[in-house]
């Protein structure tokens, strides 16, 4: 049995990594993964990326990630409204301030993907969708979508963040295999309404082996994946907002990104 915790989108929020990390610790997952999106929105950029790097846990490239490290002067990001334009705008060049050359070639050096195999699961973790860094694979995106894109992406098991909401959903291929999607949610800036931290473990082994304990929150069940049972559990853990919402105003972040944090 091979337990993994992946964790993304943890946008310069230290306090919520370090709760995090502490909890998969506690659970016993040893295998770590990062999917992208280090930095942007918190008060302590510099710091997670020093916390991710320092402790060699293997990283995805998220679409922020690469906006400050290859000093684009954006992020890649999508700003349904005016006010969500104005509180990027802010948070770039917060974030970009922040991180001094050296952590940015860090940055920017981060691979687009990774992958993994586990018996015959082809497994690919990357931030976005396995075609764009940037692209939202929200949970309603078609079952026919989510296919091709395995498919062509030569993946069983695809692991994202991004949307910053968790979940896992399993699906036909379009040569008839189970195909999985496992989204990571997000560490330091929830958008489903629990401000918790959130990191997400995939339990695979062969069938019979993996046993499903009930979820923190969110959660599916085992299904067989190329002959392999797969389970997903959601975790949620608390942290010291206030300490991070502090640190958002000495950074002198904008009010409506600190209330976001507090809403999820």
């Amino acid at each position: 049995m091979r337990r993994i915790s992946l964790f993304s989108d943890i946008h310069g929020n230290l306090a919520a990594l370090d709760a995090a990390l502490a909890d998969v610790a506690a659970a016993g997952v040893e295998e770590r993964y990062c999917l992208g999106d280090l930095v942007g929105y918190g008060p302590d950029p510099a710091g997670v990326v020093d916390r991710v790097r320092g402790l060699g846990i293997p990283a995805a490239l998220g679409n922020y990630d690469d906006g400050v490290g290859a000093r684009r002067g954006e992020c890649g990001c999508y700003y349904a409204t005016a006010q969500a334009r104005a509180d990027g705008a802010a948070s770039y060049a917060f974030t970009d301030g922040a991180i001094d050359d050296e952590r940015a070639a860090w940055l920017a050096a981060l691979p687009r993907e990774l992958r993994l195999e586990e018996g015959a699961a082809r497994i690919l973790l990357t931030h976005g969708s396995p075609r764009r860094l940037n692209e939202y694979l929200l949970p309603d995106r078609t079952d026919k979508l989510l296919a091709r894109l395995a498919d062509e992406a030569d993946a069983d098991v695809v692991c994202v963040g991004h949307v910053h909401v968790p979940y896992h959903r399993a699906l036909t291929g379009g040569d008839g295999r189970p195909v999985h999607y496992v989204n990571s949610g997000s560490v330091g800036k929830p958008k489903d309404g629990d401000p918790r931290a959130c990191w997400v473990e995939v339990v695979i082994g062969t069938p019979g082996e993996v046993e499903v304990s009930a979820p923190d929150d969110t959660a599916a069940g085992p299904a067989d994946a190329m002959g392999t049972s797969l389970s997903v559990r959601v975790h949620r853990v608390a942290y010291d907002i206030d300490g991070t919402v502090d640190a958002m105003r000495r950074a002198g972040l904008p009010d409506t990104l600190i209330d976001a944090l507090r809403r999820a």
